[in-house]
């Protein structure tokens, strides 16, 4: 994982192998802001994310 792709990637591939165990995906989310908050927030950073809507064909 060098780059920002191979994270996304690897992210990814993590959640839907949550998902696929049957997690609840709404606790992935809440999960990941968590950690995220407590990992920007120790770095005093910002960051914006927008949601966008899952394409599930």
């Amino acid at each position: 994982m060098g780059n920002e792709q191979g994270f996304a990637e690897e992210l990814n591939a993590l959640i839907k192998k949550y998902i696929d165990a049957g997690a609840d995906p709404q606790d992935i989310v809440d999960e990941l802001t968590r950690e995220s908050n407590l990992v920007f927030g120790h770095y005093n950073l910002e960051i914006y994310l927008e949601a966008k809507p899952i394409d599930r064909k």
